[in-house]
């Protein structure tokens, strides 16, 4: 299984220190960590926190040729504040690296390659790295669109143009209110909400995480529910990454809609239950936590 990434490499900088961070490459991290061979195309700065980065990505078997250097812009390091329910909130310094982005042969390649390309908002704030996005999409076998919005670094319009070239959209139940919303939805219900956006956007598969609720999933006109595992959170970072991981696992195994969301449910509560975005969850750790 061979999967790639478009987007932010960064460090989150907690009161406790700095750890490896970036939607894009927490899913490719766990990807790895759940066996494919992952790769991220992204950018950092030509500096100390730019040749940490690419040791610490390279140390979680994700490659790293992909990853441009930047010899203006600065490795993005992102402030992380947790509340009293470690829910995480975080202070993005633009421009940095990641947002320069350049399109080269190796990463159209690449693209072409894999048998899945996943790619986020929040890379997309500047033209530059939203072009280089635009031209590698029709390169992609099956897109995976992972909404991340961040105030005040997105455009409404711009996420409902890569929501159309997406084939499956992952986001939370607020985003899919205010997309929603934007859209000219009457509705008050996720369900209703899901569908429109799949209807608008052409869209066969929408999955919307409902924090310690669970989520559900729409394929092919069908919804699937899944409710949750109860958990003590040490910080919500990367659960969301974590499990979009694993849905995109499950899904390429070709796994039943139900149980592939059953399967990301859990190792998105696992990774709530830890500190840090990534740590190393072995799949007989998710069998045994889902059927203890």
């Amino acid at each position: 299984m061979k999967i790639s990434s478009f987007g932010e490499v960064l460090w989150d900088d907690f009161a406790t220190g700095k750890v490896l961070g970036g939607a894009p490459l927490n899913v490719m991290v766990r990807l790895s960590n759940l066996g494919a061979d992952t790769a991220i195309i992204s950018r950092c700065g030509q500096d100390a926190d730019g040749e940490a980065l690419l040791q610490q990505v390279a140390a979680k078997n994700v490659a790293t040729h992909l990853i441009q250097i930047d010899p203006q812009h600065a490795t993005s390091l992102v402030k992380v504040s947790l509340d009293s329910k470690g829910v995480a909130s975080y202070d993005i310094v633009y421009p940095c690296a990641w947002d320069k982005i350049a399109l080269q042969a190796d990463a159209i390649e690449r693209v072409q390659q894999s048998d899945a390309f996943v790619f986020g908002s929040l890379s997309a704030r500047d033209e530059v790295s939203r072009q280089t996005l635009n031209a590698l999409l029709p390169h992609a076998k099956y897109k995976i669109f992972d909404v991340n919005l961040r105030a005040p670094h997105y455009n409404l319009a711009h996420i409902v143009d890569l929501m159309k070239q997406a084939d499956l959209i992952k986001l939370n139940d607020d985003e899919l209110q205010e997309i929603a919303t934007f859209l000219g939805s009457k509705y008050h219900s996720i369900e209703q909400n899901m569908r429109l956006i799949a209807e608008l956007t052409q869209t066969a598969q929408i999955c919307v995480t409902l924090g310690s609720h669970g989520a559900v999933l729409w394929q092919d006109g069908t919804f699937h529910h899944h409710s949750g595992f109860r958990v003590a959170v040490a910080d919500t970072v990367g659960a969301g990454d974590s499990f979009l991981g694993g849905l995109i696992f499950q899904l390429l195994h070709r796994t039943e809609p139900a149980a592939a969301l059953q399967f990301a449910c859990a190792l998105g509560a696992l990774v709530a239950a830890e500190h840090g975005a990534t740590p190393n969850i072995s799949l007989a750790q998710i069998e045994s936590f889902i059927n203890p």
